[in-house]
């Protein structure tokens, strides 16, 4: 963000919003979307990581997105530039609604589809005897000889260094 420009209009944001970060930021938020080189600016730094996790959140199995295996040949043509983002329109339109029909037909479709769980595949196994070879052996009940006589040693040590 070596932009001066940039620079300028955070320092101006700051000053604006009398010190305060959270205000600067809402500041920052609302001249950005009126203002391509201010955004341009705060983005630059940060495209190529949110590039990569847009790419990786589309491309992840499961993400209910398809992912494109080739490109699908298109035909360059002169067009205007769009946009990075739309300027506000004033006032927000008023949020959308379902109709009643169609309320009623989304909670009816509420969880139809929607395969069976599945059963524990294997029943959760008790703590039985130890069995060789495994990584994660039940550890002992009770402590063997050279831990207790360490344990003793240092409770000693701990001792004498906390007398004076």
């Amino acid at each position: 963000m070596s932009d001066s420009y940039t620079n300028a209009k955070i320092r101006e944001a700051l000053v604006a919003s009398q010190g305060s970060r959270a205000r600067a930021q809402d500041i920052l938020l609302g001249w950005a979307q009126a203002d391509d080189r201010l955004l341009r600016g705060l983005v630059t730094p940060y495209l190529k990581g949110i590039v990569t996790g847009t790419v990786e959140r589309v491309t992840r199995p499961g993400s209910g997105a398809t992912a494109v295996s080739a490109p699908a040949p298109t035909v360059q043509s002169p067009a205007v530039p769009k946009p990075l983002l739309q300027k506000p329109a004033g006032r927000p339109s008023p949020p959308r609604q379902l109709s009643p029909e169609a309320l009623d037909k989304a909670l009816s479709m509420m969880g139809q589809g929607m395969p069976p769980r599945p059963a524990a595949a294997t029943p959760p196994r008790s703590a039985g005897a130890l069995k060789l070879g495994t990584t994660n052996p039940v550890p002992p009940t009770k402590a063997g000889a050279k831990h207790q006589q360490t344990m003793r040693a240092l409770a000693a040590l701990y001792a004498r260094k906390h007398q004076t």
